[in-house]
């Protein structure tokens, strides 16, 4: 599936997603936790999930399992190409 570029502008248009990917792309190239991202944003897991899973579809953000931990960083292959 092509990923458009309204479809990456767009999941960046909210402004909590924005934050998010901001603070992301501040601590590139570490691995963040979810639950760290969380808390530094003052924002609820559930809601932290589905704003990572929204830039996760449209390739800005990948995700790593370690142990039992999610741990996030930026596509910085993807960001360079929009």
């Amino acid at each position: 599936m092509e990923i458009e570029t309204h479809d990456i502008l767009a999941a960046l248009g909210h402004p909590h997603r924005l934050d998010l990917f901001r603070l992301l792309m501040r601590r590139y190239p570490d691995r963040v936790p979810a639950g760290e991202l969380a808390a530094s944003l003052g924002i609820k897991a559930s809601t932290m999930s589905t704003y990572l899973a929204a830039l996760q579809r449209v390739g800005l953000v990948t995700q790593e399992r370690a142990g039992t931990s999610l741990l996030y960083s930026i596509d910085m292959a993807n960001v360079r190409q929009v």
